[in-house]
């Protein structure tokens, strides 16, 4: 009998405890980002909050979920090389393009089809072939570099 007691008590122990965090819990459909709106303001997060993954109630500042891992960038942000522009980029895909190196679009954006048209280039010129853009490469394509 003791031994039920003690377990009957551990379990109301451990809902009291799990029912504080239950308290900002409420209605209302989420949408695709996990977000809905609160219009009586109940959260005292704003007219509009998100509940991503099961985390507590927050709100995403600049498109960006806190309890992401990795924040998102936005459809216009387009990924570059580490080291060159947007603009060198372009240049470098033009040049491919026209020497038969197929890049797809020339977009200044450092993909894979970039960097595998780099490669191919490299390797057909004797150079070190890492589909990396240096000094090298860019001299080789006859074109200028903007960091």
């Amino acid at each position: 009998m003791k031994n039920g007691k003690r377990v009957l008590t551990a379990i109301l122990c451990v809902c009291l405890l799990f029912s504080n965090a239950v308290v900002s819990a409420h209605s209302g459909r989420t949408d695709s980002s996990g977000g809905h709106h609160d219009y009586k303001n109940k959260s005292g997060l704003g007219s509009y909050h998100y509940h991503c993954n099961g985390n507590p109630l927050h709100l995403h500042k600049n498109g960006n979920c806190p309890y992401s891992a990795k924040p998102k960038t936005g459809s216009a942000a387009k990924p570059k090389s580490q080291y060159y522009s947007a603009a060198t980029v372009k240049k470098i895909q033009k040049k491919l393009n026209k020497l038969g190196y197929k890049c797809g679009k020339a977009d200044g954006s450092f993909g894979a089809k970039t960097k595998s048209a780099i490669k191919k280039y490299q390797k057909e010129k004797k150079m070190k072939s890492s589909g990396k853009i240096n000094k090298t490469l860019l001299k080789k394509l006859n074109l200028s570099s903007k960091k």
